[in-house]
């Protein structure tokens, strides 16, 4: 079945619905969720800073890459970006500037769990309605991973973040990646991208 454009407003006009009604109540959360050790301010900033960045970057980039997206075929797809709290905080920063105000219209940023409820209500597995971005950082990595960095190393007191990144939905345009970041205590530098990580990270 051919799905049109007023097919794909109408999703979002159900989407933009369901995240009014959500955020009423209570954030969802994961049955593991834990209660996790307040980070300090600075570090959260800094944090925000890189998705910002990254999240501005690609949207950006959204129209050239959707016209060559052979399979929406001229028609506008609903952007889902999938993120974290901090990443959220990023998105509503972008929302309100000048340039990306329009491109929010048709562009919606949920947590991960937010994201899992809403296709439990309205399954897109084939992305038929939609683009999925996702946006994320890890920034506490277990130290059984440290083999993974060798050849990447780094003074005793930086810690090692990752910023995990990518799209579903766009066809061959689709992508996953990696990024690493060693952050000090007071700011982060890019080490790395495309970089492979040991176990999946999404």
């Amino acid at each position: 079945m051919f799905i049109g454009q007023s097919d794909i407003d109408a999703w979002c006009m159900r989407l933009r619905k369901f995240l009014e009604s959500i955020r009423k109540q209570a954030r969802p959360q994961g049955k593991k969720a834990v209660l996790r050790v307040s980070r300090p301010v600075h570090a959260q900033a800094a944090e925000e800073k890189i998705l910002e960045n990254q999240i501005r970057e690609w949207l950006s980039g959204f129209k050239q890459s959707l016209d060559c997206a052979a399979r929406w075929a001229g028609r506008t797809p609903i952007v889902v970006i999938t993120t974290t709290p901090v990443g959220i905080r990023a998105c509503e920063k972008l929302g309100r500037e000048p340039e990306l105000v329009t491109m929010f219209e048709h562009c919606f940023y949920l947590t991960e769990y937010e994201y899992r409820y809403w296709c439990k209500e309205e399954p897109d597995p084939d992305f038929q309605f939609h683009i999925n971005y996702w946006a994320w950082m890890k920034t506490s990595i277990p130290k059984v991973r440290m083999h993974e960095f060798r050849s990447l190393p780094v003074p005793k007191d930086n810690e090692y973040w990752l910023l995990r990144h990518g799209v579903n939905g766009m066809g061959e345009g689709d992508y996953a990646d990696c990024w690493v970041f060693a952050w000090n205590g007071a700011s982060a530098k890019l080490l790395a991208k495309d970089f492979h990580e040991g176990v999946p990270s999404v």
